[in-house]
């Protein structure tokens, strides 16, 4: 396989390992060890489809051009479209296949830079088994190869910023609760793809950035007024896991969750 993706991801064998399968949207994380000697592997994408290469290169070639796929690229790919594949070099590849329904967009170019940001982020989500940050890196992937075709930054008005600020009012009152991407959309009344692409448009930020941090907010206020042990400061606050939370608290305050509650009470 190509390098060793270490902590990034978690190790599996050769082959394609469903990580999310659901209406509209699959992620499977593809390890791939063929090399220069293997054929050309050929065929059609059932359905739209991108593949974020995390490591490894090879030759794409379909209706929309060539291209040589490196890490951080995104290949995109149309429903019923022809595809080629070919090895132009030995130790595989890695990427995260993300499989859409019918309401994205068809693209338009072969290829598209995926931004460090979103590389990191599906990174994280590859190695946390997270669920809903897959979700959302699968639609922030199609927003980027969708502005790789010229499309603006999302125009927006009154009536979905009003749509927004709902959402933003329920995240608000329901963090440590059910706030996923499906629930929020459906709070706003518009489709997951639609609904992240006017919630970035309005915010600058992703639902998911806006739910950590209220949930972040909430976390360092139990701990600096209560004595409730970490563990249940965290789930309180809607984190399922204690070691995300802890890396997320650290990351954003610039201590740990212990070393924080320590401060405050000083």
């Amino acid at each position: 396989m190509a390098r060793d993706l270490g902590n990034v991801a978690p190790a599996r064998p050769y082959g394609v390992h469903t990580l999310l399968d659901e209406p509209g949207l699959a992620v499977r994380d593809v390890v791939c060890g063929h090399g220069r000697r293997s054929p050309t592997f050929a065929g059609e994408y059932p359905r739209a489809c991108i593949a974020m290469v995390l490591s490894g290169a090879f030759h794409a070639r379909s209706s929309a051009g060539d291209v040589l796929v490196a890490p951080a690229t995104l290949l995109l790919g149309n429903a019923a479209q022809a595809y080629e594949y070919r090895h132009v070099d030995d130790g595989g590849d890695r990427s995260l296949l993300f499989e859409y329904g019918d309401e994205v967009a068809r693209f338009e170019p072969a290829a598209a830079p995926a931004a460090p940001p979103l590389v990191a982020l599906a990174e994280r989500a590859l190695r946390d088994g997270d669920a809903e940050a897959l979700r959302e890196v699968a639609l922030l992937a199609a927003g980027a190869a969708h502005a790789a075709a010229g499309e603006r930054r999302p125009a927006w008005s009154r009536a979905q910023a009003a749509r927004v600020a709902r959402a933003l009012r329920y995240i608000e009152a329901h963090s440590d609760e059910d706030c996923s991407l499906a629930a929020l959309a459906s709070q706003a009344g518009l489709s997951r793809y639609h609904f992240l692409r006017i919630f970035r448009g309005v915010t600058g930020k992703t639902p998911r950035q806006h739910l950590i941090a209220t949930r972040l907010r909430s976390a360092a206020a139990a701990l600096a007024r209560t004595r409730l042990p970490v563990t249940r400061v965290a789930l309180d606050a809607g984190f399922g896991d204690l070691s995300h939370f802890i890396a997320s608290f650290s990351r954003a305050f610039g201590a740990s969750p212990r070393t924080y509650r320590a401060s405050a009470r000083r």
